[in-house]
């Protein structure tokens, strides 16, 4: 494979692609392998029945708009809702949610590939090995992958996006054909997800005005400046029909209007006011609608591996100190629009956040995107790092900056298998870890552990109570509804919303310390944070029907009473409402 920008070729650039493929086909078989074990999202339920409705509006030929008006959820595209509704027509032997769990993990893997082109893109073959390495370790990531229907496809489209994009910056003003194609369905892909995609719009249009600009201020030439400035906004106008074509496909309510709808649904989704809710931030209860620029920031601090975030900030200094120290110098003009692009896409998106005042929850769940482009801009960092190394001290630098990094990575997937299959709710050693992060911030916002503690909790009470369990049917409720709390359950368990032995809660809305009186039978934990718990109110329901019992014959006893003193009463009452009888005088 040729370099995507221009670069020197390096003498081991075959090894570092071979191995790169090796790897994520590992990851892409262990992600097909474990994908069963993830439990069901607070959203899955409404995206799944999303895409029904819009494969109904489709085979109905637009008669049943149920998803012109669906939920909120009209104001996104289907682009992973209706392609999971097909999917789940093809693997009709799984239900609905094994089939798109199974398609989200596809989806998933297409992003670790995606990460690895990006980075192949910026720095080449050893830059690509070490962002499929880099993503492959980042829990917040893989966590998403199964059960998550919005945020991760738009990060996948995202990085796929990106990295064609800068791709296509090298090859201005001659973009291949073939390059121009994949660049729309990617960004058409990504916007069929979220209408935020059209930010790679802008990124698009924004790189082609710069490069016409610097090279018909080179030139001088008015007539060269015209050629380039056609040529490219060709190809620019191009692009963006085609992924607007793309996203109209996958969006029904927005085929009704093409133009107004699309930029109706961007304003509305930057001022998304429709979910308030109290969450934990930095140790204290705050409203959604209340945050500041802190929110971003912590998440990412405490979210990412520590090695991501820390090279993370470095390379944005060094990145932006590059571009002013080379900014004089047109040879340089071209890794200069790409560093920049790179850094906009990674910045922006946050100051914009925090400029618009954007309503933000569920940890940096909207803002999941960022992050395979983030690892990939951190392995083109760590790449000139060794490149640089190597050409000062020679092989020995490479050995060690080797086992540096595999050791870096190690550690994240040792950190992976402890969390699995909760890889989402990891927080790194700067907080403490997941540990240090219960009560201070979102841990399990999306209930996805409740399935993993019922199955876990039966296991607990076949081993601890054989006897009764073979013989009794047991009553359980909990915050996480019945979908998710009675899935992977055996039949001998029955949801009740009123009357239940036991009470499963997770630790979002303290729902872990209702019945803080009952004890706590069963613990899910990670690295020593406090997941969801199952309280047992056996001995209190018990106790409270030997008390409504007691209270059910006094009760019996006093109406008994307030008989018999009533018929007393009315006894009393004829006898002395009779006349007094009198002797007549003779």
């Amino acid at each position: 494979m040729n370099p995507e920008l221009p670069r020197r070729p390096g003498p081991h650039d075959g090894l570092y692609d071979t191995a790169a493929v090796v790897v994520l086909l590992v990851m892409s078989i262990i992600a097909l392998l474990t994908w069963q074990r993830f439990g069901i999202t607070w959203d899955e339920r409404y995206h799944v029945e999303y895409g029904d409705h819009i494969l109904s509006f489709y085979e109905s030929w637009g008669a049943d708009k149920t998803a012109l008006t669906f939920r909120i959820d009209y104001l996104y595209g289907g682009g992973f809702d209706l392609s999971g509704a097909l999917f789940r027509k093809l693997a009709a032997p799984l239900d609905q949610y094994e089939a798109i769990h199974l398609f989200g993990t596809i989806v998933g893997v297409l992003g670790l590939w995606g990460t690895w082109r990006l980075g192949r893109v910026l720095g080449g073959p050893r830059a690509g090995l070490l962002a499929a390495l880099f993503i492959g370790a980042t829990s917040v990531y893989w966590g998403h992958m199964p059960n998550n229907p919005k945020d991760l496809p738009f990060a996948v489209g995202y990085v796929w996006s990106m990295a064609l994009l800068l791709q296509a910056i090298g090859t201005y003003p001659r973009v291949p054909r073939a390059l121009a194609i994949k660049l729309a369905i990617a960004i058409g892909l990504a916007m069929s997800v979220r209408i935020g995609g059209l930010l790679l719009v802008c990124y698009l249009v924004a790189t082609i005005a710069l490069w016409v600009g610097h090279h018909g201020w080179l030139r001088r030439d008015l007539e060269a400046t015209y050629r380039y400035a056609r040529r490219l906004a060709l190809t620019g106008i191009g692009v963006v029909a085609g992924a607007w074509a793309v996203m109209l496909v996958w969006w029904p309510w927005a085929l009704y209007d093409p133009v107004k709808r699309p930029l109706a649904a961007v304003r509305r989704m930057s001022q998304f006011m429709d979910h308030e809710r109290d969450m934990p931030f930095a140790g204290e209860m705050v409203s959604n609608f209340d945050i500041d620029w802190r929110y971003l920031p912590h998440y990412f601090g405490y979210k990412m591996p520590e090695f991501v975030i820390v090279l993370f900030v470095l390379g944005t200094i060094v990145g932006v100190v590059t571009l002013i120290w080379r900014a004089r110098e047109a040879r340089w003009f071209t890794q200069n629009l790409v560093l920049g692009t790179l850094l906009v896409s990674l910045w922006f998106p946050w100051l914009y956040a925090v400029y618009k005042g954007s309503v933000l929850y569920d940890g940096l769940r909207h803002f999941l995107f960022l992050v395979p482009v983030m690892v990939a801009g951190v392995a083109w960092l760590v790449d000139v790092g060794i490149g640089a190394l190597v050409k000062r001290f020679g092989r020995p630098a490479a050995v060690i900056l080797a086992i540096v990094v595999a050791t870096l990575c190690m550690d994240q997937y040792a950190t992976m298998i402890r969390l699995h299959p909760h890889q989402y709710v990891y927080f790194n050693r700067f907080i403490g870890g997941v540990k240090g992060a219960v009560g201070k911030y979102d841990t399990d916002y999306y209930a996805e552990t409740y399935e993993d503690t019922a199955e876990q909790f039966a296991r607990h009470l076949w081993r601890t109570e054989p006897d009764v369990y073979l013989d009794t049917v047991y009553r359980i409720a909990g915050c996480g509804g019945p979908l998710r709390t009675m899935r992977r359950l055996p039949p001998n368990f029955q949801y009740h919303r009123k009357s239940y032995d036991f009470w499963m809660g997770y630790t979002r809305g303290n729902c872990h310390r209702r019945h803080r009186k009952s004890p706590a039978i069963f613990k899910l934990t990670r690295d020593g944070g406090l997941l969801n718990i199952v309280r047992d109110r056996r001995e209190a329901n018990r106790a409270k029907e030997a008390k409504d019992r007691a209270k059910a014959k006094a009760n019996r006893a006093k109406a008994k009473a307030d008989r018999a003193k009533t018929k007393s009463n009315r006894t009393r009452a004829k006898t002395e409402a009779r006349p007094t009888p009198t002797q007549d005088s003779p």
